[in-house]
């Protein structure tokens, strides 16, 4: 009975997403989870609206960084003759996990110039214990003011670090039109870890791109080009999320102005297989709250596949990857994206895991957006929930 129920509405929703009957546009159905896609032509889609949720399990990272932390400043301790060591080190997490973030930026740029400058803020800042202090001034003993930097910064996420989830959640809507396509998405972040849940907005993003289609015996060949911005609109704590995906990264780099031009170049056979090849160049400018370098600069590329766009499920596969070019070291990696999409008539579902090919080796002291990560979350959940007109 159940069956005899189903069998028409099944048979309803497979007509309405046939390509026999729906007569789909070439590219229409080509959006990408991580990379860029072709603009659609206007008959197949006007407006879009939904929401984007990108789920990492930060455990990993956060609990790598910090033990790694304490086991050096513990040897360190060790060698040097000193008792207690396990016990001050955690005293010192403690010390910094108390700091306000206001004191903690006149630490941070004094971790560049001398030990002694260092302490004297220490002090100031009501850490009295000289073992504590000097536990802190070890983490900066590095070659250069940038490296110095960087190492007390790791210190303090590494004090405040919490086995969580991330997630980041990204509402969006866009306009297409023959000639353009604009749209906006207003990312924001939720990290679920013991202790509660903490929430921050991310960098409003937008975008407008443009192109055209030629078809020519049932295969069609898209050519796009855009830009998209990324407004330094976030939240302080959005910098943490920004481990958790690198592609999404410039979305929570709240100290950043990103501009990012892209192309596209596609191929359509006919409705069963789309190939969508991309290449990206993002810069991004510091231009609040003392970033620790001026710009960061990265090239992004990949290869996007939509296997039977015009029927009601699709098979989506990706390969994206970034390449370092200024300031840049962490994003150095090369990942696989692979899932299904779910369309009945207007509505589609999403669902796909992200996973890293290749990775480059990152020293503890690398950073993105101010924030060190030495080891990145080792998959992401993506999922998209979207109407399309």
């Amino acid at each position: 009975m159940r069956f005899c129920l189903l069998a028409p509405a099944l048979a309803i929703a497979l007509a309405a997403s046939s390509p026999v009957l729906g007569k789909p546009k070439p590219f229409a159905g080509a959006e990408l989870l991580t990379g860029r896609g072709i603009k659609p032509a206007a008959e197949s889609q006007t407006v879009q609206f939904g929401l984007d949720v990108g789920t990492s399990p930060m455990s990993a990272v956060l609990g790598y960084l910090k033990d790694d932390l304490k086991n050096k400043a513990v040897q360190k301790c060790e060698l040097a003759g000193q008792a207690n060591c396990a016990a001050t080190v955690n005293a010192a997490m403690n010390q910094l996990k108390q700091i306000p973030d206001a004191t903690w930026n006149q630490l941070q740029a004094l971790a560049a110039s001398s030990p002694q400058q260092l302490d004297a803020q220490l002090q100031a800042a009501g850490v009295t214990d000289p073992y504590v202090r000097q536990q802190v001034i070890g983490y900066a003993s590095q070659a250069t003011p940038q490296q110095r930097q960087d190492a007390v910064n790791a210190a303090r996420i590494a004090a405040n670090a919490q086995n969580s989830v991330n997630l980041l959640m990204e509402p969006f809507v866009t306009v297409n039109t023959k000639y353009v396509q604009v749209g906006a998405s207003f990312p924001f972040n939720l990290r679920i870890h013991n202790g509660g849940t903490d929430a921050s907005m991310g960098n409003v993003t937008l975008d407008i791109r443009s192109g055209g289609i030629w078809t020519k015996d049932k295969v069609s060949y898209g050519l796009t080009g855009g830009l998209t911005g990324y407004l330094p609109t976030g939240t302080r704590t959005a910098d943490e999320s920004a481990r958790a995906d690198l592609f999404q990264a410039p979305k929570t780099m709240h100290q950043y102005l990103g501009l990012a031009p892209y192309l596209v170049l596609g191929l359509d056979a006919d409705q069963w297989i789309l190939l969508m090849l991309h290449a990206e160049y993002i810069a991004q400018v510091g231009v609040r709250d003392h970033p620790p370098v001026d710009s960061v600069h990265v090239f992004k590329y990949g290869l996007g596949m939509v296997l039977f766009p015009a029927f009601f499920l699709n098979v989506l596969a990706e390969l994206n990857g970034l390449v370092p070019l200024a300031h840049a070291t962490a994003f150095n990696a090369l990942y696989f994206t692979g899932g299904l999409q779910f369309k009945i008539a207007f509505f589609r579902l999403a669902l796909a895991v992200e996973a890293p090919v290749w990775t480059a080796a990152r020293p503890d002291t690398t950073v993105i957006g101010g924030v060190p990560i030495g080891q990145l979350s080792k998959y992401n959940v993506l999922s998209r929930v979207s109407f399309t007109f």
